[in-house]
């Protein structure tokens, strides 16, 4: 009988190093081809919004459709499928924060400098959150410089990140002043327009941008873009129609996509020395709901947890 997993059993079952592992054996899969993933669609028509992605593993014969909007309520589940048909429905706010967190570590752990110590974040919601847990389990993070427009969310975040990560995470007074010298930089908003600009960053910097994930949204500028020595994004197929940064290039003809390594390229064959600023283009894969929704559907198994349906 199909399982039915809520968000408290995700929470009891999940941690951040297992799931970075998870998506590291998934990226490795699809190089060897024995995956597919095949890009979010989304469904709008006024109030009702629906995103459908789904991503597929030929060795298991496991498939995940992750679909998520608002719909009369917010909504976010996982329905992962093997042989014989559904396995599990999983509640799926907690896990996509943190398989897009762990996502960016598996860039970070391939294109950060060994010591990077330092992180600039801009953003202070729940996947800036997870991001800084994920970076700081492949990195060894001494301090966090943090920006978010609100001052008040800026500093409850801070103190509550403090205390989960057990180092400085210090409020900022500006975006600037969050990236300028950091060896990581993660951009997590919702912004539209460029938060984190080209002449902010040290030499060498490793740049992660998250939130912008629609062909009308940018966080970084394009000066960024073309500056950088090396690109790494989830998905091509992806890219092309979510990646704005990249859109906007290519559109004035600037923009070579052949310079995009993905994620499972990356972790197949990484760089030896990349020699300069390096991107992570995250948007969040199917393939990465189905690395993450797999492990919790078989750990609930062996612990007895979740109801059936």
């Amino acid at each position: 009988m199909p399982l039915f997993l809520s968000e408290a059993d995700v929470a009891a079952l999940v941690d951040m190093p297992t799931i970075i592992g998870e998506l590291e054996s998934a990226f490795a899969a699809e190089a060897r081809g024995e995956t597919f993933n095949l890009p979010r669609h989304r469904f709008n028509k006024g109030a009702a919004k629906l995103n459908v992605m789904l991503a597929g593993d030929t060795t298991s014969a496991r498939h995940a459709v992750r679909a998520y909007g608002t719909i009369g309520s917010n909504v976010s589940h996982i329905y992962l499928y093997g042989r014989g048909g559904l396995l599990a429905i999983v509640e799926a706010r907690l896990l996509s924060a943190m398989r897009t967190g762990a996502a960016s570590a598996v860039a970070v752990k391939r294109l950060a400098a060994p010591d990077a110590g330092t992180i600039g974040l801009v953003g202070a919601g729940r996947q800036a959150e997870t991001q800084l847990t994920a970076i700081a389990a492949v990195r060894p993070v001494r301090e966090v410089l943090a920006y978010a427009r609100n001052r008040d969310n800026l500093e409850a975040f801070c103190a509550r990140m403090e205390k989960i990560m057990g180092v400085p995470v210090r409020p900022v007074a500006s975006a600037q002043a969050a990236c300028s010298g950091a060896d990581i930089v993660v951009a997590a908003t919702n912004a539209k327009s460029p938060v984190v600009f080209a002449d902010w960053l040290k030499p060498g910097a490793h740049v992660v941008t998250m939130g912008a994930n629609a062909a009308d949204r940018k966080e970084v500028d394009l000066k960024m873009i073309e500056q950088a020595s090396f690109i790494v994004t989830d998905d091509l197929a992806q890219a092309r129609i979510e990646a704005g940064e990249f859109i906007e290039l290519d559109r004035a003809g600037s923009f070579d996509w052949t310079r995009v390594t993905t994620l499972a390229q990356l972790v197949a064959k990484p760089p030896v020395s990349t020699g300069g600023l390096t991107i992570f283009k995250s948007l969040g894969a199917a393939i990465e709901d189905l690395a993450s929704s797999s492990y919790v559907y078989d750990e609930a198994l062996k612990r007895g947890l979740g109801r059936t349906l």
